[in-house]
């Protein structure tokens, strides 16, 4: 194909820049082979655009295709059903110090000072019936209420912008 061929399909196809449309415009009026071939490569450009039917590509190809979409959209954002690091420290950390005070409470209520031919139990378990009583069950009725009523609403607000979306 000659430069002044691909200069007329630029400027049919209109990728062409603005000096070099002016400048086809006014060599195309005045020289007649150029306006002849113009006109034969307007014609074939008509007959492209008018009679060729672009194929579908194949189910197989639009799956495979979407398939390596959403892998890569996957890869990219993540599913947001993620273990939070934080909650799961502070939840670690609350079960360290739980054994913790109970290996205090359990080691501070040993006899330590036993003789070796009398070997007596005197390891006594905290009183859990005071604990089960008064403000102390209050408190904790108070705090389990509380957080119920918190994971209720924090269950309402999904579920409510799950629907809206």
């Amino acid at each position: 194909m000659s430069s002044i061929e691909e200069k007329l399909w630029n400027y049919i196809d209109g990728t062409c820049t603005a000096a070099d449309r002016e400048t086809i415009e006014k060599q195309i009026a005045v020289d007649d082979t150029l306006r002849l071939k113009y006109e034969e490569l307007l014609a074939i450009n008509y007959d492209i655009v008018a009679h060729i039917e672009l194929d579908e590509p194949p189910m197989a190809f639009t799956y495979n295709v979407m398939e390596v979409i959403g892998k890569e959209y996957a890869i990219e954002h993540p599913l947001k059903t993620r273990v939070n690091k934080t909650l799961m420290g502070a939840i670690g950390g609350f079960f360290t110090l739980s054994l913790l005070a109970i290996a205090i409470i359990f080691l501070g209520n040993i006899h330590w000072s036993a003789n070796v031919s009398a070997v007596q139990n005197t390891t006594q378990l905290p009183n859990f019936k005071n604990l089960l009583s008064g403000n102390a069950l209050k408190a904790f009725l108070f705090f389990d209420t509380v957080l119920m009523l918190f994971l209720v609403g924090e269950f309402m607000r999904k579920r409510i912008s799950y629907k809206q979306s």
